[in-house]
């Protein structure tokens, strides 16, 4: 069975940036494409049509086995008319562009952009317009907590790895200034126990233990430190009281100043990590 990878299309640089990638992420998983325009009074749908006809044409040269197709859909609200899609035919990845420092174009701006996210059921990856094809994956951020959900991510932490020969996995414990000593403990099994899990699967790994004041902050200082490729975290992620009230939940600060491109994984999905 052919997986399936939904691109969230605005016609923005962007969202064809996210479609780029797209391209190389099922060339190597053996994924379909599929496009998705949220139908709007902003543009004429036989004028998205033909872009999108275009933009399948175009990038079907690309593809190495997979059909590119697209879909326009209509709705009173983006992001549930975006949710309810993605839920109903489970694709097995989601991707949306940003646009440079100023985070998600309007169209997908604010509580539309997290909803989405958050809402989802499968992973979500969010990159900016400006992500450099020219430089390999090389290098995945994995930042574990002391919240029993953080290591569901890890095997999308794996198939990533593998999708990118040479790629190494940094693992980051993070310890926050709420954390008593048995919570800490907590961070340190689990950073061990992930260790253990990408052994066994014969993966490059490091890790490190980090005190942080703003996960978020400290995820990206460390991610700037390794020269890194993309993030994953959890949609529901440890919080700290200067994340909440300084720069908001933790997957909404991430998505807003990662420099780097962001997965997002959410606690319900089926496929989650367990030890």
């Amino acid at each position: 069975m052919n997986r399936e990878i939904l691109v969230c299309i605005d016609f923005s640089n962007a969202s064809v940036t996210a479609l780029r990638l797209a391209v190389d992420i099922a060339n190597k998983v053996n994924a379909d494409i599929k496009m998705i325009w949220v139908e709007s009074i902003e543009k004429d749908r036989q004028d998205a049509e033909n872009i999108l006809t275009e933009l399948c044409s175009s990038f079907k040269k690309a593809i190495k086995s997979g059909n590119i197709s697209y879909t326009i859909t209509k709705g009173k609200r983006v992001h549930s008319t975006l949710v309810k899609f993605i839920n109903q035919e489970k694709p097995y990845l989601v991707l949306l562009g940003t646009n440079g420092n100023s985070g998600f174009d309007e169209r997908f701006a604010g509580a539309n952009t997290f909803k989405t996210i958050n809402d989802s059921d499968v992973p979500v990856l969010c990159l900016r317009e400006n992500f450099n094809f020219n430089k390999p994956l090389e290098n995945i951020i994995l930042p574990i907590d002391s919240t029993e959900e953080t290591r569901q991510k890890v095997p999308w932490v794996v198939d990533f790895a593998r999708m990118f020969p040479g790629s190494t996995i940094r693992i980051l414990g993070l310890l926050s200034y709420k954390n008593n000593q048995p919570l800490k403990e907590v961070v340190r099994r689990y950073v061990e126990s992930a260790e253990e899990y990408l052994k066994k699967r014969n993966l490059t790994f490091t890790s490190v233990i980090r005190d942080s004041d703003n996960v978020t902050l400290t995820t990206l200082e460390y991610a700037k430190e390794v020269n890194a490729d993309m993030v994953v975290i959890m949609t529901e992620q440890e919080k700290t009281l200067s994340n909440m009230f300084f720069l908001g939940p933790y997957a909404q600060q991430m998505i807003n100043l990662s420099p780097y491109p962001v997965l997002t994984i959410s606690p319900r999905q089926t496929n989650g990590y367990n030890m």
